[in-house]
């Protein structure tokens, strides 16, 4: 009997913690600095949420921006990349990536931090291509999905690294508001051509052999 009680307890405590997160809209932005070296490339992360609608923007001063869309619910992801030629909505396996623990665990940590005026909880997190533990923090009544990484987090990061085959990257919450975006922010514009990674290659073999 008591195992049961036990057992009900338990549950009651994961649902009560499950139900302080609710479904997000608004925009996010991410200052991002290389931290293993030093970078004088400047770059910045706008994440658009509606919802179960997503649209992740990143602006690099020496790559340009880069702009992605996603639907959490049906997992599907376009990229989109403008050419001189066409404009293409490239169909990606992004939904796929597995993001569990195979690549990173973490553990929860006493103290809290502010950081875009507001109130954060600490993690420790361990990258399995990091050697270090490093510190993140995250927003307990926002769901991890949000930003389009880490989702096994107990909350939104707002602040935390990316290790990447270009270095260590240390992405930080600069601005956090709710707001309703406009739908059409997350749909495919016209003009853009959709097409997946292998139509795309071939395409833009045309494309490349066209302009020459």
């Amino acid at each position: 009997m008591r195992y049961f009680i036990l057992f009900l307890l338990i549950s009651t405590t994961a649902n009560f913690f499950a139900q302080k997160q609710t479904p997000f809209s608004g925009e996010l932005t991410y200052k991002i600095e290389r931290v293993d070296v030093k970078d004088s490339s400047k770059s910045v992360q706008l994440i658009f949420a509606k919802d179960s609608l997503l649209k992740v923007v990143n602006f690099t001063s020496d790559k340009g921006k880069q702009e992605l869309i996603k639907h959490l619910g049906f997992n599907k992801s376009y990229l989109l990349l403008e050419t001189p030629l066409q404009n293409f909505a490239i169909k990606t396996n992004e939904h796929l990536v597995k993001d569990t623990a195979v690549n990173y665990t973490f553990k929860m940590q006493r103290g809290h931090k502010k950081i875009a005026g507001m109130r954060a909880n600490k993690l420790k997190v361990k990258l399995n291509s990091v050697q270090n533990e490093l510190t993140f923090l995250y927003l307990k009544k926002v769901p991890a999905k949000y930003a389009n990484i880490y989702a096994d987090l107990p909350g939104l990061p707002v602040l935390f690294y990316v290790s990447t085959a270009d270095g260590l990257f240390r992405y930080s919450l600069q601005t956090f508001k709710k707001v309703s975006p406009p739908l059409e922010l997350f749909m495919i514009p016209k003009d853009y051509k959709k097409v997946t990674f292998e139509e795309f290659a071939v395409e833009f073999s045309k494309l490349y052999e066209t302009k020459e």
